[in-house]
C-alpha cells in the first residue's frame, strides 16, 4: 500500500512511474497506451497486447473492475491510497486477477468539515502541471461532494525531419463526487469522472 504522500516525493504523476517504488511491477504500451497496455506483477502477466485478451493484473479504481489496463493510465490525483497486490487474488477480486491486482482508492467527501488543496510544478520542455480540489459537506455528518481535477501539458522531446514532435503530454482530468451516509448501516457514494488525452507519446 502506498499513500499519496510518498507518490509526491518520488514525482510519480500515473502507475507508469510505479516500478521505482515496486520494482516487481511493470506496464508497457506496445501499440497505444489504451489499446496496447499490458501489466505484469513479478514478471507475470497476459502475454501479447491484443485487445481482446482480459488482462492476468486486474484494474481496480474505487472497487469498480476496468476491462482494460489503458483505463488507469491517467493521473493519480486526491488519492486515498494505492495498492498493488501480488500474487493470484481470486479469493478477493473474483477472475482476472490470476497474477495480481492494482487497487486505487480515491479520497471520499468529508461529511465535517470544508477541504481543499491546490499545487502546481513547472519544468523544463514547458512542463505544467497544475491539481486541485476542494469537498465541501452538504448535510453535516450524513452528506458530501467533492470535485477534483488535473491538468498537464509538456513539449515533446523527440523531434521528426518533418518537425512534428512525440512524446509530449496533454491531457487533463475531472472528478466528481457525491457521498451520504444516512446511518452506521447505510452509505452510498457515487462517482463520475472524464479525462481527454490528446498526445503523440511512447
Amino acid at each position: 500500500a502506498v499513500a499519496p504522500e510518498t507518490l509526491e516525493r518520488q514525482g510519480i504523476f500515473d502507475i507508469k512511474n510505479l516500478s521505482a517504488i515496486s520494482p516487481s511491477f511493470n506496464i508497457q504500451s506496445s501499440n497505444s497506451e489504451t489499446q496496447g497496455t499490458s501489466i505484469r506483477i513479478r514478471g507475470v502477466g497476459t502475454t501479447g497486447n491484443n485487445t481482446g485478451l482480459e488482462s492476468s493484473v486486474g484494474v481496480f479504481i474505487d472497487g469498480v473492475y476496468q476491462s482494460r489496463p489503458g483505463v488507469a493510465l491517467g493521473d493519480l490525483v486526491d488519492l486515498e491510497r494505492l495498492e498493488i497486490l501480488r500474487g493470484p487474488q481470486g479469493t478477493l477480486f473474483g477472475r482476472n486477477t490470476s497474477a495480481g491486482a492494482l487497487n486505487v482508492t480515491t479520497k471520499r467527501p468529508s461529511l465535517t468539515q470544508v477541504e481543499g488543496f491546490a499545487n502546481a510544478s513547472y519544468g523544463n520542455y514547458d512542463f505544467m502541471n497544475v491539481q486541485a480540489g476542494v469537498s465541501v459537506p452538504v448535510v453535516t455528518d450524513v452528506a458530501g461532494i467533492r470535485v477534483s481535477g488535473t491538468w498537464r501539458k509538456a513539449d515533446g522531446y523527440l523531434t521528426s525531419p518533418t518537425g512534428s514532435e512525440s512524446n509530449n503530454r496533454d491531457r487533463y482530468m475531472l472528478r466528481g463526487q457525491f457521498y451520504i451516509e444516512p446511518s452506521s448501516d447505510v452509505s452510498i457514494r457515487l462517482l463520475a469522472d472524464y479525462a481527454r488525452t490528446d498526445e503523440q507519446c511512447c
